[in-house]
């Protein structure tokens, strides 16, 4: 054997390889006493349930590695297991360090436990799937670094209540949130669990209340938040909001069904360390967006930020469809790299401020406006503003949004300016009349443009497909059958 072997930490790092299949891990165990303990350990690891751990028990062995292989309804009816029984299967349940319970799972065959008993002392990661938390107390260990509890879990209370009082080392929370559950979710201790952790990294849960808000701007090592889902009406009281700031938060993601939260959150805190901000939120009335506009261009996030995403699922009722004004407010953003903006209304845009937000993000590789309604007036953008601006951006390579590709106002071969970087052009539902004529001006401008994406829901599709079958044509034939 080698002698390198020996050294524990150059063995552990072996036996800790991915790529080391299972079978020689347990020959290992098997055949050398020396190293039986470490490969045991990266043996029983990561597990995908606990059955693996109850095929050590000699009864219930054939049971849970049958010829066929479901076996859940042959662990039905069997007994619980027996004192000699526990000690084995708690003997190697203390190896494991990352822990999968999926929808189903024998409970009944565990071990009668007291209640601050833990069948895994030492494990680090917990994904919990069964539908109810029942039994989640004899899972969570005081050790636990990640947690992640499946949406679809229905909560019980003094299990939930068990995460705030034992595990106070939590690194990374994922409380799921399910719509039938939401009712429920009023009389959650989600406020105090998240209150109790003082070491969180990334947060994500329903909605938020301010105890919970305010906690967490105290958090140094919190990193990212997301909201997805909780309760319709506001959590956050505009008059009484007093945070500390979020020192190192980088991430803030949301996917709710009002923005009411959002927009105060933003507005009352600072974020010094903001790159990405997403949200996507059911409906977003102009009035908040334009709130929400204002909050991000003035908070101190104005200066780190690099991704801003904002997605409105649903048109406003009545609603006069007045024009978004990000591009205007996100011009103090010079290090931003992706804008991606989706609205049911205008987003304002014309030739000089395209080529004014341009010149202000000189860094921009994803831009993406897009009104999801076909445009009830004529695009602003031409060809000639949109050359003007693309040689001011470099680094793009993703543009969406309405163009005018009816006037034509620019010949393609007055100059030699190319745009090398851009990949992908989608024009959503704009109108087109020579299709020659757009198609010659993107094969010559746009080399790395083969193919633009449209809306195939507006009313020129075909005349996209047949610059699409335009563009294979010349590229089939080369630069001459352009110029021709």
């Amino acid at each position: 054997m080698h002698q390198a072997l020996f050294i524990s930490e150059i063995f552990l790092d072996i036996v800790s390889a991915p790529s080391l299949p299972r079978q020689s891990l347990a020959a290992l165990a098997r055949t050398c006493k020396t190293f039986h303990e470490p490969a045991m350990d990266a043996l029983w690891a990561d597990m995908h349930g606990i059955e693996p751990l109850l095929g050590c028990v000699t009864r219930l062995h054939p049971m849970i590695y049958p010829a066929a292989k479901w076996f859940g309804s042959k662990l039905d009816g069997t007994e619980p297991l027996s004192e000699y029984e526990t000690s084995h299967f708690l003997r190697h349940a203390a190896r494991v360090r990352s822990l999968v319970i999926g929808i189903w799972c024998p409970y009944h065959l565990l071990p009668v436990l007291r209640v601050e008993a833990c069948l895994f002392p030492r494990l680090l990661t917990l994904d919990w799937r069964p539908g109810t938390s029942t039994r989640l107390h004899l899972f969570l260990s005081p050790t636990l670094r990640r947690f992640e509890l499946d949406r679809r879990v229905r909560l019980v209370h003094s299990n939930l209540t068990f995460i705030a009082t034992h595990c106070h080392v939590l690194e990374n929370l994922f409380l799921g949130n399910s719509e039938r559950g939401a009712k429920y979710y009023k009389q959650s201790p989600q406020s105090e669990i998240i209150r109790s952790c003082s070491r969180l990294k990334h947060l994500r849960c329903p909605s938020l209340d301010s105890a919970a808000w305010k906690h967490l701007s105290n958090l140094p090592t919190l990193v990212a938040v997301s909201i997805c889902g909780g309760l319709d009406k506001a959590q956050l009281n505009r008059d009484n909001i007093n945070f500390t700031p979020f020192l190192n938060v980088t991430t803030l993601y949301f996917d709710v069904k009002s923005a009411s939260d959002i927009i105060t959150l933003i507005q009352h805190s600072e974020f010094p360390s903001l790159k990405k901000f997403v949200m996507y939120v059911v409906i977003l009335p102009w009035a908040e967006a334009e709130q929400l506009f204002h909050a991000l261009s003035w908070c101190k996030a104005c200066h780190t930020l690099e991704d801003i995403t904002i997605y409105s699922r649903r048109a406003e009722d009545g609603h006069s469809y007045e024009p978004w004004t990000a591009i205007r407010r996100f011009l103090c953003i010079p290090q931003l790299r992706i804008l991606s903006l989706t609205a049911h209304c205008p987003i304002y845009l014309d030739n000089n401020l395209l080529l004014e937000a341009m010149s202000s993000w000189p860094y921009i590789c994803h831009l993406d406006l897009m009104d999801q309604r076909s445009p009830t007036s004529p695009p602003t953008v031409s060809f000639c503003g949109l050359f003007s601006a693309l040689r001011l951006c470099p680094h793009l390579r993703y543009l969406k949004t309405h163009m005018d590709a009816v006037n034509i106002d620019i010949i393609p071969t007055s100059d030699s300016f190319q745009h090398a970087s851009l990949r992908m052009l989608d024009v959503g539902s704009s109108d087109v009349a020579d299709v020659e004529a757009v198609a010659r001006i993107i094969f010559l401008k746009l080399p790395r443009v083969r193919r633009v994406s449209f809306d195939t829901k507006g009313g020129s599709e075909l005349g996209w497909e047949e610059i699409n079958w335009q563009l294979r044509m010349f590229e089939a034939f080369g630069y001459e059958l352009v110029v021709a």
